[in-house]
């Protein structure tokens, strides 16, 4: 079945591209465009993730932080302060990001809020001719996802960049992997596995307001679109770059085994625990494998990786950085980029944000990153769907066209 995101053979070209200029990290920050321009960044959601991206953008030096906005003003005043963004610069309220687009004086907005949001906030940026950098997932649902392809191109005919920051694609090993495959390095593939769990977070207020939901947000599905969505979606787009296709179908379950027996229940909708098998037809299958719960601390609670057979050998990648193929074909990754890569989510960010910044400066509208990102959100989604109908199967069809909006009521919520 052909993805209709991805041709196979420019998939394998344009990986071959990627791997045959692939630098250290050293050197991809030493390449940085020579230019004294700063990008001005808007930021709209101020949690932690927000810490993660400002710190390294001001690191790059290339950037400035102009604005902020946040529904709460606790978190927009702390981030303020932290980063000497000065009051008025500060907008608060379900429309903060369309109060921060009005200040102006921006450049690029930088989406970092909870994902249910994402759609109406990156449709103010590009409606106001701004570049976006949207953290994933970049939406709960399939038409919201729809949505953002369809922005990031509008955003392309105006000549301005549209970025989506998951940090493994910034690393040339993943892509030279991925084009070993895709050559039959490891042979016709057979069998693959994704784990993708980490620790139940704690509610960060009580549950006594429509507003600390907004401060829960992981722990309901219309605003963090499930686990397999939000977290997951790493691990499942390192599957998706490396085996370049979409599955058929997929059949699954899920269940709150935990959160809801526990002496005192996590309020929510969210599940703690799936398994999904991925059938790729010609006998290939992937199997899915998420949790997130504490269950008396017990090790290895966070795990990100994928591992793919074939006749001829095997492929291993995480989060970390670590990848490798055994085999016929043996490939180590740490030897191809010439140091040893492990943790790579703030190094990801870096080079993600050069990559943005001479984007920017080149006025390189290709928007790379949109399209594998599309895929890999439809495969997260699938996965969610499929552990939803417990048994039933699910295909590839059935999400790329579904209609199903997550809701959420914000009804007595401050604009």
């Amino acid at each position: 079945m052909k993805s209709p995101l991805y041709d196979r053979r420019e998939f394998i070209k344009t990986s071959g591209i990627a791997a045959a200029t692939a630098v250290s990290m050293p050197a991809i920050l030493k390449s940085q465009t020579e230019s004294k321009k700063k990008l001005r960044l808007g930021i709209v959601g101020c949690g932690g993730r927000s810490n993660n991206v400002i710190d390294n953008a001001l690191a790059d030096g290339r950037y400035e932080i102009v604005s902020l906005a946040d529904y709460f003003q606790d978190q927009v005043d702390r981030q303020g302060e932290k980063y000497g963004v000065p009051e008025k610069m500060r907008f608060t309220g379900l429309k903060c990001h369309e109060k921060l687009i009005d200040a102006g004086n921006i450049d690029v907005l930088a989406v970092l809020s909870p994902p249910y949001f994402h759609p109406d906030q990156v449709e103010a940026g590009v409606d106001a001719g701004l570049h976006i950098w949207l953290a994933k997932p970049i939406a709960v649902d399939t038409p919201g996802v729809k949505r953002i392809e369809k922005l990031a191109a509008k955003s392309a005919k105006q000549n301005k960049c549209f970025f989506i920051d998951f940090q493994t694609r910034a690393f040339a090993h993943f892509h030279e992997a991925a084009r070993r495959v895709a050559a039959g390095d490891i042979g016709e593939l057979r069998y693959g596995e994704i784990e993708a769990s980490c620790a139940g977070f704690k509610l960060r207020a009580p549950h006594t307001s429509k507003e600390n939901n907004l401060k829960n947000w992981l722990q309901w599905k219309a605003l963090c679109g499930e686990s397999i969505v939000e977290y997951s979606v790493h691990a499942i787009d390192v599957a998706s770059l490396f085996i370049g296709r979409p599955p058929v179908s997929a059949t699954g379950q899920t269940g709150r085994n935990f959160l809801d027996g526990l002496s005192e229940p996590v309020p929510g909708d969210v599940q703690d625990l799936w398994i999904v098998e991925y059938d790729y037809g010609n006998g290939f299958k992937m199997h899915f494998r998420g949790k997130r719960f504490d269950q008396n601390e017990m090790p290895e609670l966070w795990s990100n990786h994928v591992t793919l057979f074939g006749l001829n050998g095997g492929l291993y990648g995480d989060y970390e950085g670590e990848v490798y193929i055994r085999g016929e074909k043996s490939f180590n990754g740490d030897r191809f980029m010439k140091e040893k890569i492990r943790g790579i989510y703030d190094r990801g960010i870096q080079v993600n944000l050069n990559t943005f910044y001479n984007d920017v400066i080149n006025e390189n509208f290709a928007q790379e990153t949109v399209a594998p990102s599309i895929e890999s959100h439809y495969l997260a989604l699938l996965g969610r769907e499929a552990a939803y109908a417990n048994g039933k199967t699910v295909t590839w069809e059935d999400i790329v066209n579904s209609k199903e909006v997550l809701e959420l009521d914000t009804e007595g919520l401050k604009a």
